[in-house]
C-alpha cells in the first residue's frame, strides 16, 4: 500500500498537518493533523510499503514491542483508508 501524492505533509507552528492540493482540495473538509507516530507512517507511505514494513519502521524510530507498532499500523491504516488517503 501506498500514500495519495494529493497530500502534502506541512509543519505549521509545531503540528504536522496533512494539506490538500489539486483536485483533492474540493473532495476534502479540511486538514489532516498526524501524531509523531502518524508523521512516521505517513513519510513511510511514500513508497509501497506492507503491514510488517510499516510496523518494522515504528519499532526502529519509536522502540516499542512488535504487537504495539502493528497494533498502531492497523488503527492508522483504517483511519487514513477511511477518510481516502491510500491508493488502491
Amino acid at each position: 500500500m501506498k500514500r495519495k501524492p494529493d497530500f502534502i505533509l506541512q509543519n505549521v507552528a509545531g503540528e504536522n498537518l496533512l494539506v490538500p492540493i489539486g483536485g483533492q482540495v474540493l473532495d476534502t473538509n479540511g486538514l489532516i493533523t498526524l501524531n509523531v507516530t502518524g508523521r512516521c507512517l505517513w513519510e513511510l507511505l511514500a513508497v509501497d510499503r506492507s503491514v510488517e514494513d510499516l510496523a518494522a519502521g515504528l519499532i526502529e524510530e519509536f522502540e516499542v514491542d512488535t504487537q504495539r507498532a502493528r497494533a498502531d499500523v492497523q488503527v492508522f491504516l483504517e483511519e487514513i483508508t477511511r477518510i481516502g488517503l491510500l491508493e488502491t
